[in-house]
């Protein structure tokens, strides 16, 4: 009996030994998770598929161990109390027509049961334009400029309508700097005594909200396209105007000498 009952006093104290190491080793994730910065940037993008809107939210450290922390949004919702953003490797988001698009929603990283770290925003305020496309320049000789066209996913959706535009061209090669064009509209024109002649030039469009209601943040650049500005007028070439100046410079000093002599 006394071998018995110390058989069952090793086994229960390493029982304890055992629950005691997991329960320290859960604290110590919480504390890890409480040590790490947790800092958070979110952008929304409206009506990208039909009535849904997109909210991407994503960590500002791109080191940090993002293995069971996860991202909700409450507040502003339609049907809903809260939202839970599904996860894609380090990227957070979730689609949906929820979204109220009037007040505030408080959206907090959590681990488990608890939140690390919240913020306060409204869905409308963080809105990231959605990069324009389809960019093209024509040459118009007529008229000694350039036309650029390209097309705005916004002008044919609800919400978002106004949006303002920033083209950026430069010479492709041997220049860093870009020239920088606002508009509200799809199409400008560069004129081309601003271009260097015989030169291959690259050019981008991107967008960003310019509403009262409805703001936020710059869209990706579109894809970039290229053009080519032409030759000099008769650089080294012949000069149709200069024969016909001569000729008659010629005739009138003739005509002066036949006058002289006469008179």
């Amino acid at each position: 009996m006394m071998a018995l009952g110390r058989a069952f006093a090793i086994v229960f104290c390493l029982i304890q030994a055992v629950s005691g190491e997991s329960g320290n080793a859960q604290d110590g994730d919480l504390e890890d998770a409480d040590a790490d910065d947790h800092s958070f940037w979110c952008h929304s993008q409206l009506e990208v598929d039909g009535s849904q809107h997109l909210l991407t939210c994503a960590f500002n450290d791109s080191d940090i161990n993002t293995a069971n922390l996860e991202f909700q949004i409450c507040g502003a919702l339609l049907r809903v109390k809260c939202l839970t953003l599904n996860k894609l490797q380090d990227i957070y988001f979730i689609k949906t027509s929820e979204f109220l698009l009037i007040g505030s929603s408080n959206i907090c990283v959590k681990l488990g049961q608890k939140n690390l770290t919240c913020k306060n925003m409204a869905i409308n305020t963080i809105v990231k334009a959605e990069a324009p496309s389809d960019l093209k320049v024509v040459y118009r000789k007529e008229a000694n400029d350039f036309l650029v066209t390209f097309n705005a996913p916004h002008l044919k959706k609800k919400y978002l309508k106004k949006v303002k535009h920033d083209v950026a061209y430069r010479p492709a090669r041997g220049e860093s700097n870009w020239t920088h064009v606002s508009l509200f509209h799809t199409r400008t024109t560069i004129p081309q005594r601003k271009l260097r002649p015989k030169a291959m030039y690259e050019i981008k469009v991107r967008s960003i909200p310019h509403n009262d209601y409805f703001k936020g943040f710059w869209s990706e650049w579109s894809p970039s396209s290229t053009f080519e500005t032409p030759e000099p007028k008769n650089q080294g070439g012949w000069d149709p105007v200069l024969p016909s100046v001569t000729i008659l410079s010629l005739f009138s000093v003739f005509l002066l000498v036949i006058l002289a002599h006469v008179l």
